[in-house]
């Protein structure tokens, strides 16, 4: 009589079962059905909305020729919209006309950083700076390492404020912003996120191959060596130069060791250090470290001209100031982060460096800390 009963429940159960209504469960599929109780399988997942063309307007932040920003505004933009400023290298004397757009993130370098960026729905700004005047004549420099250096910072200052002023009319956040350097620009990007004074509405920096010990003997040394010490100008990147009155040139060549110099205001000795000028352009001089910002530092294994130790030595006096550890590999979720990359030189050159790895990580990053 038992087993008579059991048999009983368990075709009642088999026949609620199979008289569930089927369909697609999954609310996140196209063809998601409410009242199915039974996933059949049948569940359709639409592809991501096209964010539509790219808009991109030069917008001024000073009176300056070289005092505005290339935004680059994806298609489905609004007021929630975050901005990533990107802040392009070249040893604080070189960039690009003040008329030319930067090229270094979108394909200049043979990657394209501000593409991925726009894919992922970010608003991209590309600044100019203005540029330190570079000499080669010791009796010319300023005697004053923030004479330059200042105006960089401020220059930082005001694309955030004008960024924030027009957001509304630009349809994007107000108050979410990140920051990417590479080379010199990283250097200043850092510089900037990592002081007090930054923009409260800053969220992280992202640091590509900086220079982070200024006074760093192996990197003056490079900086003033083959390939370096001999760079030729053109019209995709030119340099403000003392013999032409600190008008900007396009002929010509450059020692990256003289920008250096040129920055810092004084003619720097390859063999031994001058606190008094490089401390005070140091990202890793501990001074300069005072917001706990989230900070993702990442340089090339084969860099060539900025030793790979500026990395370490950056991170570890980071963490060693608010006692954090830094991430793991594949952790981006930590306000900390220092990744090498094998095969990759300075400006992520080199045939076996991966470009897009190194863009993924970036993109991870953010999707945490903006």
């Amino acid at each position: 009589m038992k087993s008579k009963f059991l048999i009983y429940f368990f075709c009642l159960f088999v026949i609620s079962v199979s008289c569930k209504k089927k369909g697609c469960t999954d609310p996140a599929a196209g063809n998601y059905s409410p009242e199915a109780e039974k996933d059949d399988g049948s569940c359709l997942f639409l592809p991501a909305p096209d964010p539509g063309p790219t808009t991109v307007e030069r917008v001024s932040y000073g009176s300056d020729e070289r005092q505005h920003f290339d935004l680059y505004l994806p298609g489905n933009h609004d007021s929630n919209t975050k901005t990533v400023i990107l802040i392009h290298g070249g040893a604080w004397v070189l960039g690009p006309q003040a008329q030319d757009s930067v090229t270094t993130f979108n394909g200049g370098l043979g990657w394209d950083l501000s593409k991925k960026l726009l894919d992922e729905g970010y608003a991209v700004a590309v600044m100019k700076y203005r540029l330190a005047c570079y000499t080669t004549q010791p009796g010319t420099y300023t005697g004053d390492p923030n004479f330059y250096m200042d105006k960089m910072l401020e220059d930082v200052d005001l694309t955030i404020d004008k960024l924030k002023a027009d957001a509304a009319t630009l349809e994007i956040s107000a108050s979410d912003f990140a920051i990417i350097g590479e080379s010199a620009g990283a250097q200043i990007s850092l510089l900037y996120s990592l002081r007090n004074s930054s923009d409260a509405d800053l969220k992280t920096v992202v640091s590509f191959y900086s220079p982070a010990d200024m006074g760093d003997e192996d990197f003056k040394t490079a900086a003033g060596s083959f390939p370096y010490n001999n760079l030729p100008l053109s019209t995709d990147f030119g340099a403000p130069l003392y013999g032409n009155g600190c008008d900007f040139s396009t002929t010509g060549s450059v020692n990256l060791l003289w920008g250096l110099k040129s920055l810092a205001g004084y003619n720097l000795a390859n063999t031994n250090t001058n606190p008094e000028y490089t401390d005070t352009l140091s990202p890793a001089h501990l001074p300069n470290i005072q917001r706990n910002l989230p900070t993702f530092i990442l340089h090339g294994e084969s860099d060539d001209l900025v030793p790979p130790s500026n990395a370490d030595t950056l991170i570890s006096r980071i963490t060693n100031k608010f006692g954090t550890t830094a991430a793991a590999s594949g952790d981006f979720s930590a306000q900390h982060k220092m990744q090498k990359y094998a095969s990759c030189g300075h400006g992520w050159s080199g045939g076996g460096c991966s470009k897009a790895q190194m863009m993924q990580d970036v993109i991870s990053w953010l999707a945490e800390h903006l």
